[in-house]
């Protein structure tokens, strides 16, 4: 019993990083936007900003699930 818990906590922290890490490059690509953007400043920041909290939000909702 304790090894089915113990592996299913393994899978769960593996799962973890892994969307950690599709966070991570969502947030570079994000970035990279930004930067790139030939939008004016405020509207480029505005879109970015709206994407990142929509990003987190699926992110955290896909690590608790």
């Amino acid at each position: 019993m304790a090894d089915e818990e113990a592996e299913q906590e393994s899978v769960n922290l593996c799962g973890g990083l892994l969307e950690l890490q599709r966070l991570r490059e969502r947030l570079l690509e994000l970035e990279s936007g930004l930067r790139e953007s030939a939008e004016p400043a405020v509207e480029a920041a505005t879109e970015y900003c709206q994407q990142l909290c929509q990003v987190s939000l699926l992110t955290v909702r896909q690590i608790g699930s």
